[in-house]
């Protein structure tokens, strides 16, 4: 017998408009986000701070993230996840329109935590509402769906920022960015009509990080996520390219990890400490190349081995902690989710500000050197402590 369809979808939002809400949400604010990567390290405000000001910028998202993501359970909780959708909307709306000025940097700083806070808000009320009008059986499915928007912004951001920086000035990536998300507003006030809770999934985060093991994938979910957005804030004022070459690098990570993760899905069940065991040396091996290549294809290859690191990483892990969340009591997937987000927005929140640090007092290959071997260590470490596979 198949579970009653949720309130939500009874009270007007059906599982199709949900998925289509919530998948824009997360798609518009990783969009934003990937369209800064090549603008924001070259912008004068930014370079004249240093290194470390430039990481503090990158993190500062993250850091915003998780303590809107706090608050933002508390009101679905109480309100839905109507009310957490446009509190996300109009964030980045002033994220975006901040942007645009390109300084001075207390402002750009202002946006991205605004950037931040809209994030948190999304990523909650967006997979809260699929949550509450999709039946459990296929709430997973759906939930993937949606988060696979998420590589496809980080995916389409930085080269065609880009692009539009190189042609039409810097300003114009986030005044499209500002387009996107006018349209991705109007999808969140006209598909979004009930407002119900989750009333059959109500374990946390908390309760899957408890599970033996939890701490060694959230451990892997923060390296995936970490390794990447550490390279966002150095790597394009050590290169001194164009903010089209900047793009192009990160799209072609990107590219990569999306052609590799149907790819590493096949064998997560069969081989995950394999696969998670490679991305560590892979993400290591990244950084060590990155920090001592000479020319521009040696960088090329170095991203591309960043983008198979991530794949290699994220993929098993996904897999991972929901199976983590079936062995907790009470068993959940909304809470594996939570925390699958935390740790992301965890590795994006240290990355940038390790990064930032180390190349302001060791010189950039000396701390991507640093930062391959930490990476060997505590991948090891984590890799003896992982769940053995639900078969």
């Amino acid at each position: 017998m198949s579970t009653p369809e949720p309130a939500a979808a009874r009270r007007g939002t059906s599982p199709r408009r949900a998925l289509i809400v919530g998948s824009a949400a997360l798609f518009t604010d990783m969009l934003v986000h990937g369209l800064a990567v090549p603008v924001l390290p070259l912008l004068p405000a930014v370079v004249e701070r240093g290194p470390a000001a430039t990481g503090l910028l990158f993190s500062s998202y993250a850091f915003a993230m998780i303590c809107a993501t706090l608050f933002a359970g508390r009101i679905v909780d109480r309100h839905g996840p109507r009310t957490p959708l446009l509190i996300g909307l109009l964030g980045l709306a002033l994220a975006t329109l901040l942007f645009a000025t390109g300084g001075p940097y207390w402002l750009l700083l202002t946006a991205r935590l605004a950037q931040g806070v809209a994030g948190g808000m999304s990523w909650v009320a967006a997979l809260s509402l699929i949550a509450a009008t999709t039946r459990f059986e296929k709430r997973g499915q759906a939930m993937g769906i949606a988060l696979s928007t998420l590589t496809l912004g980080v995916l389409l951001g930085p080269p065609l920022a880009g692009f539009m920086v190189e042609h039409f000035g810097t300003a114009s990536p986030f005044l499209l960015a500002s387009g996107v998300a006018l349209a991705d507003g109007a999808l969140r006030i006209l598909l979004v009509r009930g407002t119900a809770r989750v009333s059959d999934d109500t374990a946390g985060p908390f309760a899957v990080l408890r599970v033996p093991g939890s701490a060694a994938i959230v451990c892997a979910i923060v390296i995936g996520a970490g390794v990447l957005s550490a390279v966002e804030p150095v790597l394009p004022v050590h290169l001194r390219a164009g903010a089209l070459t900047i793009g192009l690098l990160f799209g072609l990570a990107s590219f990569v990890a999306i052609i590799a993760n149907p790819v590493v899905g096949r064998y997560v069940s069969t081989a995950p400490r394999l696969l998670l065991g490679s991305g560590v040396v892979a993400a290591s091996a990244s950084l060590l190349l990155l920090g001592w290549a000479g020319a521009l294809w040696q960088t090329s290859i170095g991203m591309a081995l960043l983008g198979t690191s991530s794949a290699l990483l994220l993929a098993p892990a996904t897999t991972l902690i929901s199976e983590q969340g079936a062995r907790s009591a009470p068993p959940t997937l909304g809470g594996s989710f939570a925390l699958y987000n935390l740790a992301y927005a965890g590795g994006l929140a240290l990355g940038p500000v390790l990064a930032g640090l180390g190349v302001q007092q060791a010189g950039f290959p000396a701390a991507l050197t640093a930062g391959a071997v930490f990476l060997l260590l505590l991948g090891g470490a984590s890799l003896t402590r992982l769940p053995a596979p639900r078969h």
